[in-house]
């Protein structure tokens, strides 16, 4: 004759199996929202909300709750726990919270990679917020000028915090440039990847390669061997060290007028 387990036995076995089942995501995800600083170049500080600022070092770990801020010339690197990785360009503001694989980007500049499996990632603003997955982007927020955001590789939306109902699809090869005061995003335009890859320091300015860098060179030689993608241009431009310039596409040579004696010659600026 087979023995029944009273009932108060077995809920009590199965409360406790939830209750440890609850503690472990719990620890398992505040393990998850912390990183760890890989690479300091010159004036890094990290604030605690309730300690004063101090320097950086490698190998400081970065709770939540605590923002990282770069000075002229200077940038960081941060590791997540799943391998989210994290490149802050010079003057740059940048935090995460609570919410999961959720980050704040004050002001400057950054550049995130991280592996399909790492999940939605969640990149907020002051204007406008992104969630990707499995990318490589370059995200710029400026309070009095043109905010930009670029997908190196990857699949995602964008969208205005005043006009959520509105976001604009992106893929690789693509950037949306918009200004602070922006109330309807405009569609993204097609840059290039090869440049990025050369030119911008959020990519060259670190010591070990990206994770995502064989990715990017498949992207770099799927783009060049497409047609009309030659004269794509690079938003990063060089010698900028937080990626902070004119993000707007190159603009045409100025126009050309003739001469007295009949000949042409270009308009000066």
């Amino acid at each position: 004759m087979k023995t029944r387990i009273p009932n108060s036995t077995l809920i009590a076995t199965v409360s406790l199996i939830a209750v440890v089942f609850s503690i472990v995501r719990f620890v398992f995800a505040a393990d998850q929202k912390q990183a760890r600083v890989t690479e300091v170049i010159r004036d890094v500080h990290l604030l605690a909300s309730k300690a004063a600022s101090r320097p950086a070092v490698v190998n400081d770990t970065v709770h939540e709750g605590t923002a990282v801020r770069t000075g002229t010339d200077s940038r960081t690197e941060l590791l997540f726990l799943d391998q989210t990785l994290t490149r802050l360009g010079a003057n740059t503001v940048f935090s995460f919270g609570a919410g999961a694989r959720t980050y704040d980007l004050g002001s400057g500049a950054v550049l995130m990679t991280a592996p399909k499996q790492a999940g939605t990632v969640k990149i907020s603003t002051a204007v406008a917020t992104c969630a990707v997955s499995g990318f490589t982007g370059i995200w710029e927020a400026h309070k009095n000028n043109w905010n930009k955001v670029i997908f190196l590789e990857g699949d995602g939306s964008v969208a205005l915090k005043k006009n959520l109902n509105d976001p604009r699809e992106m893929h690789s090869w693509q950037m949306l440039i918009f200004r602070p005061d922006a109330t309807v995003l405009p569609q993204p335009v097609a840059i290039s990847v090869c440049k990025v890859m050369s030119n911008g320091l959020l990519i060259t300015g670190f010591k070990n390669p990206l994770p995502s860098m064989p990715e990017l060179v498949a992207q770099c030689e799927k783009q060049q061997s497409q047609p009309g993608t030659v004269n794509l241009i690079d938003p990063t431009g060089q010698n900028i060290t937080d990626q902070s310039v004119n993000a707007r596409p190159e603009s045409s040579p100025p126009p050309a007028r003739p001469t007295p004696d009949g000949e042409l010659m270009k308009k000066r600026p």
